[in-house]
């Protein structure tokens, strides 16, 4: 039978587990993007570097928030705890807005990425929008969504008097523990009046609607920019020829690589939080099982380095050589038989 107990120890588990994986991990292939990136890389490395620094540092500090989510009838809540933290219930508040703020900065990263990977293959996009101060810009998009999230986050979803009496009753019956012991923001889709019948919020509506908009602009740039990337490839391969074969393979090997970053935030951060917005839009409760979103957000830096590690040639043969004995067998009998 699965309980709190169990359940709140399984996504501790879950949360510092994947913060020590993907911390490794990505440690791992920032030195691999260094030290044994093909040369016909380019720039494209910084790109990798910067998404892999985030991922270390988001991690890092999926570990220190320690966050949880609670979904009761027509709201849900992001929170932490404080009762034995150094960080108080105000500061821990502004722990929580940054990192569903950090949820922001990664899609961004999504959609220049697709963005920065077709600029890899059409030498006329990437000298037109990809240099100098452009190239800046694209890089600083990702903190102005950050930015921008944070400032939704603390203008619309503050917590509050009414909400702590909203939810004290909930919280304590679904996660066992008291609303005054944790740090919060919370979002009410629908109110309830003095009747007891629940309205739209409109303004909280208005708050995801930012949300959403986010999610559509990087959903725009993985579609129209992956195709364009796909075709741009396929037109290039049938024109190969032998000398351009190795450059051809890299950027396929990239692609690969790309498609399958796609689909794992898709499954274990974009899917998750559209269920998670869903149940409360339509007033659905579904309890403390709704914080299954914050085990599938913290396995995400984990997993996300894979692809790149094991599809890229190069970077799979150095880690393969990691493991392979052969080569050392072979050095020390080459040894024995020159003694």
């Amino acid at each position: 039978m699965l309980t709190f107990n169990n359940w709140s120890q399984f996504l501790k588990i879950v949360e510092y587990g994947g913060a020590a994986v993907a911390v490794v991990l990505n440690s791992i292939l920032l030195i691999l993007i260094v030290y044994r990136s093909p040369k016909n890389l380019g720039a494209y490395k910084y790109l990798m570097v910067y998404i892999s620094v985030f991922e270390i540092v988001y991690s890092i500090m999926d570990a220190i928030v320690e966050p949880n989510i609670f979904s009761s009838g027509p709201s849900f809540m992001v929170f932490r705890f404080f009762k034995h933290s150094s960080y108080g219930r105000n500061s821990g508040f502004y722990l929580v807005v940054l990192y569903c703020a950090s949820f922001g900065l990664c899609v961004a990263l999504f959609g220049i990425h697709f963005i920065y990977r077709y600029g890899a293959v059409d030498n006329v996009f990437r000298k037109k929008y990809l240099t100098g101060r452009k190239l800046i810009a694209l890089f600083l998009i990702p903190i102005g969504f950050l930015v921008w999230w944070s400032a939704v986050c603390i203008v619309l979803f503050r917590p509050s008097t009414q909400s702590d009496s909203v939810m004290r009753i909930p919280l304590l019956v679904g996660f066992d523990t008291r609303i005054e012991d944790v740090s919060y923001l919370i979002v009410h889709f629908h109110v309830a009046d003095k009747h007891g019948e629940f309205h739209p919020n409109w303004l909280i509506f208005f708050g995801m609607s930012n949300m959403w908009c986010m999610i559509a602009s990087s959903f725009f740039c993985i579609i129209y920019f992956g195709i364009k990337c796909y075709v741009k490839l396929t037109q290039s391969l049938k024109k190969s020829k032998i000398p351009s074969y190795y450059i051809k393979s890299i950027q396929q090997q990239l692609f690969q690589a790309l498609l399958m970053q796609t689909l794992i935030p898709v499954v274990l951060m974009y899917a998750p939080i559209g269920v998670l917005f869903f149940f409360p839009m339509f007033n659905i409760e579904v309890g403390f099982i709704s914080s299954f979103v914050t085990a599938t957000i913290a396995i995400y830096p984990a997993v996300d380095p894979l692809p790149t590690m094991f599809i890229i040639k190069s970077y799979r043969k150095a880690l393969l050589c990691c493991f392979d004995r052969k080569p050392k067998k072979r050095a020390i009998e080459a040894i024995e038989l020159q003694s």
